[in-house]
């Protein structure tokens, strides 16, 4: 695919969704001053180890937690550095990147009690660090360019990360975030959806996995496809839905990693606006982990599927039925 000789020197946002941008670091501003910037810097250190997230090293700190406890971190559950606070926030923060399914049975109500009104807040500062930096593994990968939380998650505004009115609260601040996603269209509906559903089997998000976008509906995806966990055992799929869905896994399952090989198949099938587009389409339906965190995904319908639209101003849109044929 062509496009991909320019060279980038930063955040290939800035080129590709310059809107996505600034949203995600209106909300990661949000958050920042809504949560404990110190549990939060502790949280993005953590999750940059376990995330192998490299150009993070020297990375702007979100807050000032103290020295004993950075130099301490890898120890967390039993270094004197740490209290039950510290260590209920750092438990849920691991389990929050790992495995989201068990947040709500295991470190949730810990948390809650340790954190008590902060937790929501702090988990939606662990959304933002956790994708955020697996959105830096797979973008520095793509484009062989460091992209550290430095210019992602902070604001050119020289405070926190607020500037121009933005929405104080980090759940507004996290929406006006999707809806600029959402407003992206480089990518084929059907491979934006098979995408979604993928990211949806990987958080077990049970909402979303009952959804269906009518989009992908009208440009021909049938049951069979969107019903299969392996969408290539089904179908013939084009090379750049499989490049997609390929990277779907790198990033989002595990420590995220992008082989040389999968660099290759993402460059020759998508253009670098379409793989910039894809890697904000992950972190905006990796949203969905917050919600399984509070267990409160449930599906809306008891049996068949939801169908769903994103309107011109990127906002979700629950409609009645499919497209006619």
């Amino acid at each position: 695919m062509s496009g991909w000789g320019a060279a980038v020197t930063g955040d290939p946002r800035a080129t590709h969704a310059p809107e996505v941008l600034a949203a995600l670091q209106q909300a990661c501003g949000a958050v920042r001053a809504a949560s404990d910037p110190a549990l939060l810097e502790l949280a993005r250190l953590r999750l940059a180890d376990l995330l192998g997230a490299t150009d993070e090293a020297g990375a702007r700190p979100w807050g000032e937690p103290a020295p004993e406890a950075v130099a301490e971190l890898g120890s967390w559950p039993t270094a004197p550095a740490f209290d039950d606070r510290t260590r209920a926030a750092l438990a849920l923060t691991e389990q929050f990147a790992v495995d989201v399914t068990g947040v709500a049975p295991g470190p949730l109500a810990p948390a809650a009690a340790a954190l008590e009104g902060g937790v929501l807040a702090f988990a939606q500062g662990l959304y933002l660090l956790d994708v955020g930096l697996r959105a830096e593994v797979a973008l520095g990968g793509l484009f062989d360019v460091p992209v550290p939380s430095t210019g992602w998650a902070w604001a050119d505004d020289g405070g926190a990360g607020q500037s121009g009115g933005a929405p104080a609260d980090p759940m507004a601040a996290i929406d006006a975030l999707l809806r600029a996603t959402a407003r992206l269209d480089a990518l084929d509906p059907v491979l934006r959806e098979l995408v979604r559903l993928r990211g949806a089997r990987h958080h077990q998000c049970r909402r979303c996995q009952s959804v269906r976008n009518v989009a992908a509906l009208a440009a021909g995806a049938g049951d069979e496809l969107l019903d299969a966990a392996d969408p290539a055992a089904v179908a013939d799929l084009p090379p750049a839905t499989r490049a997609a869905l390929r990277l779907t896994d790198a990033v989002l399952v595990g420590r995220p990693s992008l082989p040389d090989e999968l660099v290759a198949e993402v460059r020759a099938a998508l253009s670098p606006a379409e793989a910039v587009e894809l890697v904000c389409y992950l972190v905006r339906n990796a949203a969905n982990k917050l919600s399984v965190a509070f267990a409160a995904d449930a599906a809306v319908v008891e049996g068949g599927v939801e169908y769903q639209l994103i309107d011109a101003d990127g906002e979700t849109v629950t409609v009645d039925g499919p497209p006619a044929r």
